[in-house]
């Protein structure tokens, strides 16, 4: 066997592979004779008809493909492991020549994992805030945005009951819009009682000297009263939206601003540091990969637009933007997402970072798996197996640069 090998721009590489007639013939001869050992021929054992009756009953061409297969699955994989190629998804195969008693020669085209080169990183050093405790304001003022939200939710859904003359549940949270990816502003938010997301007001999004950002100011740190009669924060309140009473109310808004702000810290310093892994490693990242990753954004926002009720189409119109123009203004993002990906994955590697079987199967505990096919299982398996190598090295990394525990 005699193979060249062709790079080209951002990871594309050819390989041009040619097999001597002999060693081709000798494949071919092999794979008849395994045909023939099965072959139920009428007027002979089975496996006991001659080369040529087999070859006339299975079918020349047949043969042919099943030698062409076992030559390039076979050189193939000795070319990459001897080169050091890994392709980023299966190779395209191109057949020159097929044909016994001749040369075979084939072409495989792939776009190949890039190198990463990364600098020293255990010498970056990222700090941690210390997220600023949950007070008694911050849980009241929440509250209050809550009750707010659901007040406003409740006359709405009477008028709309009114108008049809059915009656519907009151007591559902005011609809509001997450924030997702290329969407606008829509800053914190808690979870109420039954597991519906609130949005907070606040100056900004961002956590400020480890603390939670402002919410709508009052005079005392006590929460007011409605102006209505009928509606006001106490324990039918609370109860009206999951909560046991309003002391209880007020124990899960405390949980969940701090899971809040502890979350708004970590993303923090998550973003802090591959900020920093993005200065200090290089690699030329396919186009393959990059599509890919834009792909992965639209579907998270695709999802998110349907857990909302909404569709993608309706949405791009409300954003005043085209497809193509979405995935365009989202590159450099994919780009950065996937530069990352790669220097955590070469970081991992270096580090010689494990995944156990105990660990993929924990994870699959929690995944009903009972409908998938044992394809579609594997397919989850590796799935899992990469998200949890991607926790454990970035668990690992953050343990070095932050000084973390």
């Amino acid at each position: 066997m005699q193979y060249k090998i062709t790079e080209g721009e951002k990871g594309k590489v050819e390989i041009k592979v040619d097999v001597p007639a002999s060693a081709f013939d000798a494949v071919y001869d092999e794979v008849l004779a395994a045909f023939a050992k099965d072959a139920n021929i009428a007027g002979f054992r089975r496996g006991k008809a001659p080369a040529e009756v087999v070859e006339n009953h299975v079918g020349h061409g047949k043969i042919l493909n099943k030698a062409a297969s076992t030559l390039i699955s076979k050189n193939l994989g000795d070319i990459l492991k001897k080169e050091d190629l890994v392709p980023l998804a299966s190779p395209k195969i191109g057949i020159d020549s097929l044909a016994k008693g001749s040369p075979f020669s084939f072409t495989v085209s792939f776009v190949k994992k890039p190198q990463v080169k990364i600098g020293d990183w255990k010498k970056i050093k990222v700090a941690k805030v210390k997220a600023k405790e949950i007070t008694d304001e911050d849980v009241n003022r929440s509250i209050k945005n809550i009750f707010e939200a659901w007040r406003k939710n409740k006359s709405k859904v009477e008028s709309q009951s009114e108008k049809s003359g059915g009656i519907k549940d009151g007591s559902r949270i005011a609809e509001v819009t997450e924030k997702t990816e290329g969407t606008e502003s829509t800053g914190k938010f808690i979870y109420d009682a039954h597991g519906n997301k609130i949005f907070i007001k606040s100056d900004t999004s961002e956590v400020k000297n480890s603390s939670t950002s402002e919410v709508e100011s009052e005079p005392d740190d006590k929460v007011s009263p409605s102006t209505s009669a009928q509606d006001k924060v106490d324990d039918d309140f609370a109860r009206a939206i999951g909560a046991r009473d309003l002391a209880h109310l007020r124990e899960l808004v405390k949980k969940d601003l701090e899971t809040l702000v502890a979350n708004q810290v970590e993303a923090k310093l998550e973003e802090e540091l591959f900020e920093k892994l993005a200065e200090i490693g290089t690699v030329e990242i396919p186009d393959i990969l990059i599509d890919d990753e834009l792909n992965r954004m639209i579907v998270r926002l695709n999802s998110e637009l349907e857990r909302q009720g909404k569709k993608i189409d309706e949405w791009l119109a409300e954003q005043k933007i085209s497809f193509v123009e979405l995935r365009s203004k989202w590159r450099d993002q994919a780009i950065k997402n996937v530069k990352i990906t790669l220097i955590m994955d070469e970081i991992g590697k270096e580090e010689k970072v494990q995944v156990t079987r105990e660990e993929i199967e924990k994870s699959m505990a929690n995944i009903n798996s009972t409908k998938l096919s044992e394809e579609q299982k594997r397919d989850l398996e590796n799935y899992l197996v990469i998200s949890i190598f991607q926790a454990k090295t970035l668990d690992l990394i953050k343990k070095a640069v932050a000084g973390l525990p």
